[in-house]
């Protein structure tokens, strides 16, 4: 190889800047698809603190194993509706380790957090550390046609 010669015209030769380049897009990619796991999401006021969803409007909570995903105004976090039977829970999709937005497992009825695995079933308990504390909840109550809980 002549001294003149480029070091760019071998295509294997790769700069310490573009493989960490690449290394961080491709760690950037999986952390996104995992945190991706969350029903669409519907956004909705907290009037006075009070978040009020119709039932009629909420079609993904029509079965008694359903949860639907909601961006309240207000609250950095999204909040996941679980219904579990005739019961309703709201958990604020806050991981109690470091703060990571966990996603909802459908086929395990749990959350997982994308960022060092912790695991949460669908009432918000610990499965799996490092989390120790349980996510957040909010109180539900319904009135048969209405949801309503307080995120303040």
């Amino acid at each position: 190889m002549k001294a003149d010669a480029d070091p760019k015209a071998n295509s294997s030769v790769y700069t310490r800047r573009e493989l960490l380049g690449a290394g961080a897009g491709v760690v950037s990619l999986v952390v996104i698809g995992c945190a991706g796991k969350l029903p669409p999401a519907h956004e909705v006021q907290a009037e006075g603190g009070e978040v009020a969803i119709a039932l009629a409007d909420a079609p993904e909570l029509a079965q008694p194993d359903g949860v639907m995903t909601l961006e309240v105004a207000g609250v950095k976090k999204p909040v996941l509706l679980v219904r579990d039977g005739d019961n309703y829970e709201a958990l604020l999709l806050k991981c109690t380790h470091m703060g990571c937005t966990p996603g909802w497992n459908a086929a395990e009825r749990r959350l997982d957090c994308p960022c060092h695995g912790s695991r949460f079933d669908a009432h918000g308990a610990v499965l799996k550390g490092p989390a120790k504390q349980p996510l957040e909840k909010y109180a539900v109550t319904s009135d048969g046609t209405t949801l309503r809980f307080r995120v303040a």
